[in-house]
């Protein structure tokens, strides 16, 4: 007898609301529970309200990056697994700022490619938290 796999809850956090909402639809479609935040304060109080399993969150965003978003969570809350994202070349001098605090997020590069996220959302062995390698989706 096997145990159904559980559905994943993911929040995603962007604040380009397009793309927030059709990552929400898609992932919705293919039967995993996803909400969506459009800036990272919003997702900080979401991620607090919600437990998530997963963040995708996107690195370059207004107020407060998703860097500084995702270790704000990841101090306060239960810790989600936390998968950042962008296409912008400085993603990669804000991750330096996280691993600095101690965090090594996962990066995946815009634009994400659909099947690899809900693999990656539903794989066992995705036990670890944070990973240091930065690689294109």
């Amino acid at each position: 007898m096997t145990v159904p796999a559980a559905i994943p809850r993911v929040l995603i956090v962007d604040d380009n609301r397009n793309f927030a909402d059709a990552l929400v639809s898609a992932l919705r479609s293919h039967g995993v529970d996803a909400k969506a935040a459009y800036s990272g304060s919003e997702g900080i109080a979401s991620a607090l309200e919600s437990h998530p399993d997963w963040i995708v969150m996107d690195v370059i965003m207004g107020e407060i990056d998703g860097v500084d978003a995702a270790i704000a969570i990841c101090e306060t809350a239960p810790v989600p697994r936390v998968l950042l994202t962008s296409g912008h070349e400085d993603a990669h001098r804000r991750l330096a700022k996280g691993s600095a605090r101690g965090h090594d997020f996962e990066l995946v590069v815009k634009p994400i490619q659909l099947a690899w996220l809900l693999q990656r959302l539903r794989s066992l062995d995705s036990k670890q938290h944070f990973h240091g390698t930065a690689r294109a989706a």
